[in-house]
């Protein structure tokens, strides 16, 4: 009589190590994730085990990225990912939508419990994202919308094709003020293989080439020569605290 051996999987390696004890629940479905991925693609397991390996062996000095709970990796893997949610929670363009809007919600109440504010946004999947969101709402706020108020109008797609080349016009010409990509500024501050040079008439500052250090003083004169819309003072790669109060 032939006999086959079924391949051993993960989680059932996992489970014969307990030899009868209780499994972790979080452990066995890891495991088991990893195994439905290695059904049909093994080197995608592979490279998330490499990735594991890395990030336990490795120390991450990178502020964006993040040492993620279990619980959220599994919350980010289920089919909430097929859902098309465009727009904000009770305000979606498409119906169907209530799951995600309790999510949401949810993740809304968490970060202003957090961070003590009345208010959160938590659609921006990284920082990049959040930075784009700002610039648009502040473009929004102290260009668009008081253009629309002169001509009349709440609603931008109530603009002819003449006031609306205006109210762009207008939008896309605003200056932005922020430190140098190569003195340690963000390539989300204007940097030109970033969207934000699209979006701004970027003008930057630099440190000071003997002391490195951001000249405050030089830094004023050159906001009264500018007079930018936006003053960008957070940095991606300038190691010094900022006297935010004298500036």
């Amino acid at each position: 009589m032939t006999t086959t051996t079924q391949p051993s999987t993960l989680l059932t390696r996992y489970l014969q190590t307990l030899k009868g004890a209780t499994p972790n629940s979080a452990a066995a479905a890891f495991y088991a994730s990893l195994d439905t991925i290695s059904s049909i693609s093994p080197s995608i397991t592979a490279s998330i085990i490499n990735e594991l390996r890395d990030q336990r062996g490795n120390l991450k000095l990178i502020a964006s990225e993040n040492y993620s709970s279990l619980a959220t990796q599994l919350a980010a893997g289920n089919l909430l990912t097929d859902k098309y949610a465009e727009g904000y929670p009770h305000h979606r363009f498409y119906a169907g939508c209530d799951n995600v809007d309790a999510i949401e919600d949810e993740a809304c109440q968490l970060a202003c419990t957090l961070f003590g504010a009345e208010h959160a946004y938590v659609q921006p999947h990284s920082g990049a994202d959040a930075n784009l969101v700002a610039f648009l709402t502040i473009l929004s706020a102290k260009v668009q919308r008081p253009l629309l108020r002169e001509l009349n109008l709440e609603d931008p797609s109530k603009a002819s094709r003449e006031d609306w080349a205006t109210v762009r016009a207008a939008v896309h010409n605003q200056r932005l003020l922020s430190l140098d990509y190569y003195s340690g500024g963000h390539l989300t501050h204007g940097y030109r293989h970033n969207i934000s040079s699209h979006l701004f008439d970027v003008h930057t500052y630099s440190v000071d080439p003997e002391t490195k250090l951001i000249n405050l003083d030089r830094l004023r004169t050159q906001l009264h020569e500018v007079r930018p819309l936006i003053l960008l003072a957070g940095y991606s790669a300038y190691p010094r605290k900022l006297n935010f109060a004298k500036l």
